[in-house]
């Protein structure tokens, strides 16, 4: 859904046990008010740009930052300050020194100013200019699809990354409520990327380009009226079944993207009991339930017990694992992990 709006504002989650991610920010001087982002010099579509790492882990996060995703884009301005030293938590030390983020902002190219934002990979302080250079214009066309495509089309064939490991592989999560084009258009990628197909490019094709190069995620917010399972089915058929994941609230998206990278380097111990010490039971029900079904490789991650199926297999289960005792599936034999 588009719309243009001014509601980009504060977090007015106060629950979390230790600081809140605004006040982190007034401590560090950073300032996200609207009337700062409107006054921001405008990030320039990335035509001609490549995009380098020479990070073992690189990780990717792309915002659709139009208006009916109202406040979710601010939350998450205001939260990098906690995402970056985070995940320094849950990596093994070979990852710590060699781990870079690279944001970006997704719009609608038929009709936004700005559709597609950029930013290049970086880490530590670096990442505060990079996310305040982001734009969430709180466009959109209305037709409950964004140029998702477009974006993915960047990163399949505008991002070197020469030194990165067989695992974990490099991340891409986007983080958004609409369905994408089905096409990427052709004169888009010629006028925002610099690049000169000879048609528009079906976009099924284009998210597998990009998953040959990443493991790729979307975190779901839910989009609500007749559209919302065909959102839900298109994303599933481009990325996979369990590779999209519903973020029951929102106000948890820093902290269900933790739980996430660090599954993917098999740390979640780490991060279970951190975000169990910091959060309230309540948000921290609100992760795990974002985090419910989640496979990798062979792990798959169960947490709602109200009907015990196997989220590899389907297969019925005659009890859950227990806690730090992971169990085999007898059907599938995917190791069953309890959150």
């Amino acid at each position: 859904m588009g719309g243009y709006g001014d509601d980009y504002d504060y977090s007015t989650d106060t629950k979390v046990v230790k600081k809140t991610a605004k006040a982190y920010n007034v401590a560090a001087k950073r300032d996200y008010k609207p009337h700062k982002i409107e006054t921001r010099k405008k990030l320039p579509p990335p035509l001609n740009k490549v995009l380098l790492t020479k990070a073992h882990f690189p990780i990717v996060i792309a915002v659709d930052v139009t208006g009916s995703m109202k406040t979710l884009p601010q939350l998450i301005f205001e939260k990098l300050c906690l995402l970056y030293n985070e995940v320094l938590f849950f990596l093994p030390e070979e990852l710590k020194d060699s781990t870079e983020i690279s944001f970006t902002a997704v719009g609608d190219a038929y009709t936004d100013g700005y559709p597609i934002q950029i930013t290049d990979f970086g880490k530590g302080f670096e990442l505060d200019k990079n996310i305040k250079s982001l734009y969430p214009e709180g466009g959109g066309g209305g037709q409950a699809r964004e140029s998702y495509e477009l974006t993915a089309y960047f990163y399949a064939k505008h991002c070197e990354m020469p030194d990165i490991l067989k695992k974990p592989r490099p991340m891409f999560i986007f983080i958004g409520d609409e369905g994408y084009y089905s096409k990427v258009n052709r004169s888009h990628i010629m006028d925002l990327i610099g690049d000169k197909p000879k048609t528009d490019l079906i976009s099924e094709d284009i998210f597998n380009d990009l998953k040959s190069k990443f493991d790729v995620y979307i975190l779901r917010v839910e989009y609500g009226g007749d559209e919302e399972e065909d959102i839900h089915e298109m994303w599933q058929k481009a990325l996979g079944a369990e590779r999209v994941l519903m973020l029951r609230e929102p106000q948890r998206v820093v902290d269900t993207i933790l739980g996430l990278i660090a599954a993917t380097v098999d740390r979640f111990d780490g991060f279970k009991e951190r975000i169990e010490i910091r959060q309230t039971p309540e948000q921290v029900d609100q992760v795990y339930t974002s985090l419910d079904g989640l496979k990798m490789e062979n792990k798959s991650y169960m947490y709602n017990f109200q009907v015990l199926k196997c989220p590899a297999c389907g297969g019925t289960l005659k009890e859950a694992p227990e806690h730090n005792k992971p169990k085999n599936c007898p059907f599938c034999s995917a190791l069953l992990v309890r959150i």
